[in-house]
């Protein structure tokens, strides 16, 4: 296995092969093998070739035409300064972020204010200084809406220019996928890149089964008789197994109203589906009456919206491995949502690629809705989720980064990707791992043939098997 360089002769392309001797520069495919990598800087002429592209040449082309990198990143939900009243873009603050894998390797910033909006930027300048990406609140959230845009792009390398409003509103003003290589920027992405070379093989390898642990935590909320939120919080506490989102009703943080399940992560889907079984009936003591009832999916309520989020531990994070996920698990299961509230929950939460890395050292896939209305699409999604983590290394990538598949997931065009869920089917079902879980993963993808979706008005609990008992009297519960 090789890793390439592919290349137009640029003299930063040829300073960043000067300093990694495992990556080969090339400026045509024609010595790619079918299991090497491509790193692509600024070539739009040669297809994709190798196992994996990284830059695919779709989304070279997308990002350097900026009528169309503004629509795409606008399409994910992420704030340009097309989005912004002309009088208000004006930034009290910069920055710029280095992206290589769909992580950020540097971060710098200035406070000038001045920053031409109808030029593409390339490079750092002396008036930057670096910073740590994690020094602070602000510096998280650039680097996580860096990460963002550089996956609404279809890219997994890039240097992202942010700016922030005398209001504290962030937007994207520029990614660029050919960052001119010199100084402190050539020596963070020559790093990079050494440490991805090294890395190479464990990218492409099966994940060990003995390491390997899938987890989850599922949000659901609770609904009065006349159909009003419920506050989870009047039932749980903030931690814990069974505890509460950190959304909070009008900005007042004792005010809850997302339950969330954080079951035990675990080997299997079987064994993780018990864990939370087990947490829903330890929930279900608290709350054992018809009424709240108990609802989940994508977005029940306006302007709150539900997440399934998968976690995954002992498994080598890479931009390849979040493709996959998009692919093989978030696009299936956004076939099955209800898309009336699919949309009103996207792009805001749900966008793709929508990762959170963790403390323990795993991450976690927080583009689904919560599936944890039934205990069969739960089942089945953790086996999606399996799937892509033993295979990820035999898994074709399928093209849903594309600008036009792209707005067809947002805007739940199930027409346009129909065919595209027949080829994910066609390609897991050559898996080991298919093989084991078919009866968990063959329902869902039935029920994307015969265009059902999942029902978002049945009681949680019933669909889990738990009994609820009629209200004895009026119901109390406190609806806001």
């Amino acid at each position: 296995m090789t890793l390439y360089l592919l290349h137009n002769g640029q003299p930063s392309a040829r300073r960043l092969a000067r300093r990694v001797p495992t990556l080969q520069s090339i400026t045509s495919i024609q010595s790619v093998l079918r299991d090497d990598v491509v790193i692509r800087y600024g070539n739009e002429k040669e297809p994709d070739a190798g196992f994996w592209t990284m830059n695919r040449r779709d989304a070279l082309i997308l990002s350097n035409d900026r009528s169309s990198f503004l629509d795409a990143v606008h399409r994910a939900g992420v704030r340009t300064p097309k989005m912004f009243p002309v009088k208000e873009v004006q930034w009290t603050r910069h920055y710029r972020v280095a992206v290589f894998n769909l992580q950020v390797i540097a971060c710098f910033r200035t406070e000038e204010k001045v920053i031409w909006l109808h030029r593409r930027i390339h490079q750092i300048l002396d008036s930057f200084e670096e910073v740590n990406p994690d020094l602070d609140e602000q510096t998280r959230r650039i680097s996580f809406l860096a990460c963002r845009a550089v996956h609404a792009l279809g890219l997994e390398m890039g240097l992202v220019s942010i700016g922030i409003t005398p209001h504290g509103k962030f937007g994207v003003i520029d990614v660029s996928a050919t960052p001119v290589l010199t100084g402190r920027l050539l020596d963070v992405y020559s790093r990079a890149v050494a440490d991805y070379a090294r890395q190479l093989d464990r990218f492409m390898a099966p994940a060990l089964d003995q390491s390997l642990l899938i987890g989850s935590d599922l949000e659901f909320m609770m609904k009065s008789r006349k159909q009003r939120i419920v506050l989870a919080s009047r039932y749980f506490t903030p931690q814990g197994r069974i505890g509460c989102d950190a959304r909070s009703l009008n900005g007042d943080k004792a005010k809850r109203p997302l339950a969330e399940l954080r079951p035990e992560p675990a080997s299997s889907p079987e064994r993780l589906c018990q864990n939370i079984d087990q947490l829903l009936r330890q929930a279900a003591t608290v709350a054992k009456w018809k009424y709240p009832t108990w609802i989940a999916g994508s977005s029940p309520f306006d302007h709150f919206s539900l997440g399934g989020h998968i976690h995954f531990s002992g498994l080598p994070y890479s931009g390849r491995l979040v493709n996959l996920l998009d692919v093989y698990v978030g696009l299936p299961l956004m076939l099955i949502e209800d898309p009336l509230t699919s949309k009103r929950r996207r792009p805001k939460y749900g966008f793709l690629g929508d990762i959170r890395h963790k403390s323990y050292g795993g991450f976690e896939y927080r583009t689904p809705g919560s599936f944890l209305l039934d205990p069969g699409i739960a089942l089945g999604a953790f086996a999606l989720a399996l799937v892509v983590a033993k295979h990820h290394h035999t898994l074709s990538y399928l093209p849903l980064h594309t600008p036009d598949n792209m707005r067809a997931f947002y805007t739940n065009d199930r027409d346009r990707l129909l065919s595209m869920a027949e080829s994910v089917y066609r390609n897991i079902s050559q898996t080991a791992t298919y093989q084991q879980y078919k009866d968990a993963i063959d329902p869902l993808f039935m029920m994307i043939r015969n265009d059902e979706v999942w029902d978002e008005s049945i009681d949680i609990r019933t669909a889990w098997g738990i009994n609820v008992f009629e209200n004895r009297k009026r119901n109390r519960t406190v609806a806001v």
